[in-house]
């Protein structure tokens, strides 16, 4: 009978660019909060917005974020997700 082996969920701290609709539930931490918690797998934990772009119908939010990520899940499937445009790791 083989081990069953299992990898625990792991915490990683990201930078992210990504849009927020101007018209979104919260606060700017709770739209990036609500856009990231979309992946499959990803769990937002912490969110400190750095940089705020308004444009026309939605405001490009720059933040520093911890997030749970399962296993099986990567950092790159974050940026997958409409509206994120940069992912990178901390």
């Amino acid at each position: 009978m083989a081990a069953a082996t299992h990898q625990a969920d792991r915490t990683e701290r990201i930078a992210v660019r990504l849009e927020v609709p101007r018209d979104a539930a919260g606060d700017l931490h709770a739209g990036v909060r609500t856009k990231l918690d979309r992946a499959a797998g990803a769990d937002v934990l912490d969110v400190d917005v750095t940089g705020l772009q308004p444009r026309l119908n939605d405001l490009t939010v720059e933040a520093d974020v911890r997030v749970r990520l399962a296993n099986g899940t990567a950092t790159a499937d974050l940026a997958d997700l409409v509206g994120v445009h940069d992912v990178t790791r901390r």
